[in-house]
């Protein structure tokens, strides 16, 4: 019973920084994308047709 809940630190930290890692990985992936898209279509403004 010693190595109940609190007996030991086991691989729960290491899971919930491994989370952490992913979601933050995930967050800035996301926001990286929309700061890309975001520079180019700032980039190439949209020129009017010239018939």
């Amino acid at each position: 019973m010693a190595s109940g809940f609190g007996g030991s630190a086991g691989p729960d930290p290491l899971i919930l920084l491994l989370v952490a890692i992913l979601l933050a990985r995930f967050l800035l992936w996301s926001c990286l994308g929309a700061f890309i898209d975001y520079r180019l279509a700032r980039q190439l403004p949209r020129k009017p047709k010239e018939d």
